[in-house]
């Protein structure tokens, strides 16, 4: 055997000597003895290398041993089988045979050692494990609360024959004012009150517009819903938002009256805020209706008394502002300028309209005292529904 080939103990770090692999290859007493036939350096090698894995105190450092003995680059069996077309024919064979065996043997070896490196690890983790204890409850999203009121109101209109129409929300100004009886004066249109986009354009401050559109669209009879976001350029406060939610109902056919309005919002207030709330029906003017009104319920923070109690002592409810009554919704019967606006004849048709913002409907069912906590994102307020 030339230098170039020749393996010695010495090639190996002295701390190797500590390890045991005989637990882990029965044969490796037979092993070492089968090399010895090929040299004393052989098996001397053989015996630290095996050591040297079968001690390794974790994965990290068994992967360092095996780069040192048979990776690519840097292992020194891999070194030695690279040279082996140096030898001379005679002793080919014989240093090839010893070192072939060494390599598969620590190959053997290590996969065996890292086995039992796993095995701990996972009896370990399993011994600081009680099956008994409760699992870990994972985490369920849910609809937003006002998605939640949105599809229960939906479900309400839908058992009382009503469809769902939907509208944009960057609405041009025809259909968010002129078509809806506005003046051109009106200072709802005024930028203080109104979102413009540009060239006639606006985020729409009302779902009304919807009215225009399917009227447009379609012939009477029309019983029709219209959900979405809304936008006003309100200064925010705790009943106010300057973005919202709505939903608009239109009924139109033959014969409409004031009556038919005041059985549906009967209906929608007993089904949504309970029989036991107080409400009230007062006239107020809407340009696109006529007569107008709204529906008030008794404030859900102080109950109708316009007063609140705390630390501080007692001052003005924040939500009614002292009035006692929180406004609902607006509703009337459409105007008939509104009518001819579409196209339809107000002397042949009648309908009523209404308009509600989800945000109230959850106020006045919860008791909730902040609009602005619907936009907060806050989970302990949204885990409450």
């Amino acid at each position: 055997m030339t230098a170039t080939t020749a393996l010695s103990k010495g090639d190996l770090p002295d701390a190797w000597e500590k390890g045991e692999p005989e637990p882990l290859d029965p044969e490796y007493a037979s092993r070492v003895a089968e090399l010895k036939a090929s040299g004393p350096g052989w098996a001397a090698f053989y015996d630290r290398a095996a050591r040297g894995i079968a001690g390794a105190p974790d994965l990290a450092e068994l992967k360092e041993r095996h780069t040192q003995l048979l990776g690519r680059e840097r292992g020194i069996v891999t070194d030695r089988l690279a040279k082996l077309p140096d030898l001379p024919a005679e002793q080919r064979k014989t240093t090839g045979r010893a070192l072939n065996l060494i390599k598969r043997w620590l190959t053997d070896l290590e996969e065996a050692k890292r086995r039992a490196l796993e095995q701990a690890a996972e009896a370990r983790a399993a011994a600081g494990l009680d099956v008994t204890l409760p699992g870990r409850r994972p985490w369920v999203g849910r609809r937003h609360v006002l998605g939640q009121i949105q599809d229960e109101l939906l479900d309400l209109f839908h058992g009382l024959g009503y469809s769902v129409y939907t509208s944009p929300e960057v609405e041009r100004e025809e259909y968010n004012f002129d078509k809806l009886n506005f003046p051109p004066d009106h200072p709802a249109r005024d930028a203080h009150d109104t979102y413009w986009v540009g060239d006639g354009q606006l985020l729409r401050t009302h779902t009304s517009p919807g009215w225009v559109r399917a009227m447009e669209e379609r012939k009477p009879p029309l019983r029709l819903v219209f959900p979405g976001r809304v936008y006003r350029a309100e200064q925010v406060d705790a009943s106010h938002m300057d973005q919202f939610h709505q939903i608009d109902g239109l009924f139109v056919d033959r014969d409409v009256s004031m009556a038919d309005l005041k059985a549906t919002l009967n209906t929608f207030a007993r089904s949504i805020l309970g029989r036991d709330l107080r409400t009230r029906l007062i006239p107020i003017y809407f340009p696109f209706v006529e007569p107008g009104a709204q529906l008030d319920v008794a404030c859900a923070i102080c109950d109708g008394a316009g007063r609140v109690k705390d630390a501080g002592g007692e001052r003005r409810c924040p939500v009614c502002k002292g009035a006692g009554w929180s406004e609902l919704l607006g509703a009337g019967m459409v105007h008939p300028n509104v009518f001819k606006a579409v196209g339809y004849d107000p002397e042949e048709v009648t309908g009523f309209a209404f308009g509600m913002g989800l945000e109230r409907i959850a106020m006045a069912r919860w008791g909730i005292p902040e609009i602005r906590l619907f936009l907060e994102n806050d989970l302990r307020f949204l885990d409450q529904f």
